[in-house]
Parts: C-alpha cells; structure tokens; sequence
C-alpha cells in the first residue's frame, strides 16, 4: 500500500482529524501528507472549522470576561455611589435634627437670676458670648435644636445655669503690647437679638488705624449693642 491515492486519503482524513485510525493507518496518512501539497491543503480546509470554532470560543470567553468585569466595575460604582448618597443623606439630617441651631428670642429664654448664677427655666443647646473689649460687659444669647427641641424635660431642666456670677466667672485677662497683664470683672450681662446675632459667628470687628481710632469704633458699636440687646444681670454693688 505504498501507492495510496490522494482519494483514499481525503476519505481517511476525516477519521485521521478525530483520531479515529489505527496507528498504521496514521503512519500512511502522515507519509502521504508530508510528499503531497494538495492533501494537506485539504486537511487543512478540515481543519479549519474547529480552529475557527475554537478561536471563536476564546474570543466569546474574552468578552464574556470583559462584559463581566464592566459590570463588576459598574456594580462597585453604584454600591459606592448608592453609599455615598445614604451617607449624605444621613449627615444631613442628623445636622438639621441635632447640629443645626436655631436662636432662642429673649421671651422664650425663661432668664432669671437666682442663687449666684443666671438661669433658665428651658432647656437650651449652647450658650453663645463674646465680652466687650474693656471686658465690662458679657452679650450672650441661646441657641437649641430640632433634637433639643423633641426631647426637652422641662421639669428636669429647669433652673439650669447658663453662667455663674461670681467673680472668677465674670473675670478676664489680657495683655498689652507693652506685656502688661490686666484683669476686669463683667459687671453687666445683655441678650443679644437675633438681628445682631451673626456678629458673634464671625466676630466683632473694629475699624481704624490708629489705637484711639480703634478704641472709638470699640465704643460706638458696644453702644450700638447695648442699644438694641435686652440687660438681664448688672452688678449693684
């Protein structure tokens, strides 16, 4: 069987793509292949679709795995987001419920003066004060919340302090340019409006160059002040 036919041989060929010969049979097929162009372009052709098939499969499988890690991608992202957004949402309430002040107006800040301090009968969130410059003169005013609000006890709160008046209180120090150290005592306490709140947020400021310019700006806007706030405690003595 040396002289096999190229017939014969396309006709085994199918059965040599899927291994199906005997070991002999190979042999003569792969002897036959190796001398002759024409079979093996023809086993070639055969082998084609498979190839083909394959490549296929693989490309499928790239793209699977592509599309999947886009959607990984596009999952986390929204995971992210999605918690972000909860995350904002839960700050932002939990300020306006909790964080947020609101100003307390005079008539509602139940102030009065009793045993050495001044007191309120509400519950408040913070006390909000700023001293004059010559430290004389403490304006303060109140602040609450949303949550203050809802889960106020009147009756375990009222009477609290809102700043004691005894003299280390009331007391403050500061030093000169020149390194001298003075020390004055508050002798008069006023609750600020609303309107005239802001000022403490941000600071009083004072305009001028010069030390008496400043000290007359100092002047006139505690006037102002004292003009518009409500005196809730002077010392008499």
């Amino acid at each position: 069987m040396t002289d096999i036919t190229c017939n014969v041989i396309k006709d085994l060929l199918p059965l040599y793509a899927d291994e199906a010969l005997s070991s002999d049979s190979r042999a003569l097929v792969e002897k036959h292949l190796a001398a002759c162009e024409a079979c093996r372009e023809y086993h070639h052709m055969l082998r084609t679709p498979e190839e083909t098939l394959q490549k296929k499969r693989a490309d499928d499988q790239a793209a699977f795995r592509r599309i999947r890690s886009r959607l990984t991608r596009k999952r986390l992202i929204t995971v992210l987001v999605t918690a972000l957004c909860v995350a904002a949402l839960t700050f932002g309430l939990f300020y306006g419920f909790v964080l947020h002040e609101t100003y307390i107006p005079y008539e509602d800040s139940g102030l009065y003066v009793a045993d050495g301090a001044l007191r309120s009968d509400r519950r408040f969130y913070k006390v909000r004060g700023i001293f004059s410059p010559d430290g004389t003169s403490l304006f303060l005013y109140l602040t609450t919340t949303a949550y203050t609000e809802h889960s106020r006890e009147e009756s375990s709160f009222a009477g609290s302090p809102v700043i004691s008046l005894d003299e280390e209180a009331l007391k403050t120090t500061w030093e000169d340019d020149d390194g001298t150290v003075t020390e004055q005592v508050c002798r008069e306490i006023y609750y600020v409006p609303e309107e005239a709140a802001d000022r403490f947020l941000h600071g009083m400021t004072y305009a001028g160059e010069t030390p008496e310019e400043i000290q007359k700006s100092q002047e006139r806007q505690i006037g102002e002040m004292k003009a518009v706030s409500v005196l809730v405690w002077q010392d008499t003595e």
